[in-house]
């Protein structure tokens, strides 16, 4: 079988040759380990994979929001603050009113988090000043940029798609991926759909967990905002034929949401984007690495066809539970911890880990062996190594 036949039998449910090893490098890795530091593009990191016979996946990056061209943006940046640390701020002023955002400079922001949205080129680039959409903001945060209801009609004036020469050439790269794609016999994987997740990067978390009861058509006018640029987004990479689409869903867990408001807020988007893709031939997978046991019932009832980043060690998952509660219906994909358990297991130790996991997960099928939530700085390589090689004598 090839890669890309082996991962998509798994996730319909049928016989595959063995269970699939999906290996996810973070780009940050490319300063940690020189083992790996030649890899110039996702293509030759896809080829170095392949060579070491895991089911890498050749990736399409969504682009970024585009804001309306009607919106002054204007960035700053300030060195005299009370403590310090400068800060690197962001104001888009809209018809509708103007909106800000603020963050500490810290020394990690550019030494620490690299990001890889190119399709085709580098590999890695670091982040340059504020971003709309961020995983470092919140805890960096001086000013949210969404404060409450009465940000949310200049906020439908950020969220909109690449239109003229960006669009022709993200299509372009798009296109290109897909093509490199099929002659390596990979899946093509569209990242990402995050419209929980935005909520947790453009407003302050603790207040808005506050509105859930008491302002719900606040929150579900912010998500809509968000969805409804989404789906556009989400079309696109479906119109290029892409085979797995990603859903950041790390910040959809019951930390946040609970499984009430979870059940009431994001499934029925979920549902939207999993029945787009169903429509297109393609599945949907959210990447969540904590709460999925607690909110199994929920997802039981959901069209999503992948749950990705199954952690049981940092995420606390339950994997026998979800094996047999949601293994006949849902494929899952996870297992081994990667930034704890793997980085800090002795050779017997991965060779056990590797066992007991696909002794448990493999039965019946739906089970991607993946490493979670990818490999970081600090995970030697020769771990990883190890684990290919035990997984080969194993699966």
């Amino acid at each position: 079988m090839t890669s890309r036949e082996r991962i998509l039998s798994t996730v319909c449910g049928r016989d595959t040759d063995h269970v699939p090893l999906h290996i996810d490098v973070h780009p940050s890795y490319l300063s940690y380990d020189p083992t790996v530091a030649h890899w110039d593009d996702q293509f030759q990191r896809t080829d170095d994979l392949l060579t070491l016979g895991t089911d890498p996946m050749i990736e399409v990056w969504l682009p970024d929001p585009v804001a309306h061209p009607d919106v002054k943006i204007t960035t700053w940046r300030e060195d005299n603050t009370p403590d310090g640390v400068p800060r690197l701020g962001k104001a888009y002023e809209t018809p509708k009113g103007t909106l800000r955002q603020v963050i500490r400079e810290t020394d990690d922001l550019y030494q620490w988090h690299r990001i890889n949205r190119n399709t085709r080129g580098p590999l890695a680039d670091l982040i340059d000043g504020v971003g709309l959409l961020e995983d470092v903001n919140p805890s960096r945060s001086c000013a949210f940029l969404i404060n409450g209801p009465e940000d949310l009609d200049a906020m439908e004036y950020l969220f909109n798609p690449p239109q003229g020469d960006a669009l022709s050439r993200w299509r372009r790269d798009a296109d290109y991926a897909a093509q490199q794609a099929r002659e390596r016999g990979v899946c093509l994987l569209a990242r990402r759909l995050y419209a929980g997740a935005a909520l947790l990067w453009l407003t302050d978390a603790t207040e808005s967990i506050c509105t859930f009861d008491e302002h719900p058509q606040y929150v579900q006018r912010f998500l809509d905002i968000i969805e409804q640029w989404q789906m556009k987004m989400l079309a696109m990479a479906l119109d290029v034929g892409v085979d797995l689409v990603t859903r950041f869903g790390y910040y959809d867990t019951p930390d946040f949401w609970g499984v009430e408001h979870f059940d009431r807020f994001l499934k029925p988007l979920i549902d939207r984007e999993a029945h787009a893709c169903e429509q297109a031939g393609a599945y949907l997978m959210q990447q969540q690495s904590k709460g999925v046991t607690q909110q199994r019932d929920v997802f039981r009832e959901m069209n999503v066809h992948v749950l990705r980043d199954l952690d049981p060690v940092q995420g606390e998952e339950d994997m026998a539970l979800l094996k047999r509660e949601l293994g006949d219906t849902k494929t899952l994909m996870g297992g081994i911890n990667c930034d704890m358990l793997l980085a800090n297991a002795d050779r017997e130790q991965v060779t056990q880990l590797v066992a007991e996991t696909l002794d448990l997960m493999s039965p019946g099928g739906r089970f991607i062996m993946h490493l979670v939530p990818g490999v970081y700085a600090g995970v030697p390589w020769q771990k990883v190594l190890q684990l290919i090689d035990d997984w080969k004598h194993h699966a």
